[in-house]
């Protein structure tokens, strides 16, 4: 990425080093700015004057958020954690179903994201991760319905013993 830097500033006397959003998807963004003069925005100020998240977060159980890896990069203004900081004001658990899980992801629980795990199943290719990612999001997300499913369940079941006491 630096000598990619270095290129664009010496062709056309522009420095990307600390542009904002310069280094989002493996210099994108850099690119779109200095060849195309792209004015670049964050990510989650787009979708959140877009889509109104807030008022849909404000009223869920329960919110899934995805990453293709969590890490320790992914608190320092990735969506997933942007969304989780969201759910944290109306105290809304959230959930990440991530491609991956890289160093440093239990930073993410103190960002607001309250568990994590990894679609792949097994030690894979990334050829057959790619191939197999939509059956391995859907297996996930079944699963942690069913896991969010039994939560409520006991939780219920001690309501109803406490009351019963």
């Amino acid at each position: 990425m630096e000598h990619y830097a270095n290129l664009i500033e010496e062709s056309y006397r522009f420095d990307v080093r600390y542009l904002e959003g310069s280094g989002a998807s493996g210099g994108l963004g850099a690119g779109l700015a200095a060849f195309a003069g792209a004015v670049l925005h964050p990510r989650f100020s787009l979708i959140r004057k877009y889509i109104k998240i807030e008022e849909k977060i404000a009223t869920a159980d329960i919110v899934l958020t995805a990453e293709g890896s969590i890490d320790f990069q992914t608190p320092n203004g990735k969506i997933p954690t942007e969304v989780a900081r969201i759910a944290k004001k109306y105290d809304i658990p959230v959930i990440a179903i991530t491609g991956t899980v890289g160093k440093g992801a239990s930073l993410n629980y103190d960002a607001g994201i309250d568990a994590f795990l990894s679609i792949i199943p097994k030690p894979t290719s990334l050829e057959k991760a790619i191939l197999y990612a939509p059956q391995w999001i859907e297996d996930s997300t079944e699963s942690v319905m069913r896991q969010v499913d039994i939560g409520y369940k006991m939780a219920s079941r001690s309501r109803i013993n406490e009351g019963a006491v």
